[in-house]
């Protein structure tokens, strides 16, 4: 895939993004106005449907915020390197939990570069000595990222986006749910 191309898949997705960032909220607004005007449901169910429209836009708003990061990420960093894992990163944090900041060596226009990662997790990813692929920005090489880091992430964001999609369309269609269940023994 030739420069051109990949930019323009990469301001796609970013564009993508922007629609559903502002779609999927009004959307779910929308959701929330139908259950509260349905004559259907009591009062306590259409507050707690609706409440299942809207609260859910907190998972949505964490996992596109995640998905955000990735896309600005991967949009300037173009060009490939091959890097060697010098740290795994480990760093303590308040309440016994440890995070995972690795660092990496590789080489950009005949110059060694050393990167830590902006974004921790709560393992580690990466063994120190591992050979991986890593994608800088030509311009500034200390601008990266490493898709091994960003499968996580990426599946991160698709867990939280996940939940804000799904449980508003379940409190849309609430009472078809209900009714389902209450001929389950």
């Amino acid at each position: 895939m030739d420069r051109s191309k990949e930019k323009h898949s990469k301001d796609s997705a970013l564009k993508r993004w922007y629609w559903l960032v502002v779609f999927w909220p009004l959307l779910c607004f929308v959701f929330a106005g139908i259950i509260i005007g349905q004559s259907g449901r009591t009062v306590d169910e259409r507050i707690s449907d609706a409440g299942f429209a809207i609260f859910p836009l907190i998972f949505f708003a964490i996992g596109m915020s995640i998905r955000h990061r990735l896309l600005k990420e991967r949009r300037n960093a173009t060009a490939l390197a091959t890097a060697t894992v010098v740290y795994e990163g480990r760093r303590k944090r308040t309440g016994g939990n440890q995070r995972y900041f690795p660092e990496f060596e590789f080489q950009a226009n005949g110059v060694n570069y050393r990167v830590t990662s902006s974004a921790g997790s709560g393992f580690g990813l990466v063994k120190i000595g591992d050979r991986i692929d890593l994608y800088y920005t030509p311009e500034n090489p200390r601008l990266f990222y490493v898709p091994v880091l960003h499968r996580r992430d990426n599946r991160c964001a698709c867990l939280f986006c996940g939940i804000g999609i799904l449980f508003p369309l379940l409190g849309l269609f609430a009472p078809k749910v209900r009714a389902f269940f209450s001929f389950l023994p």
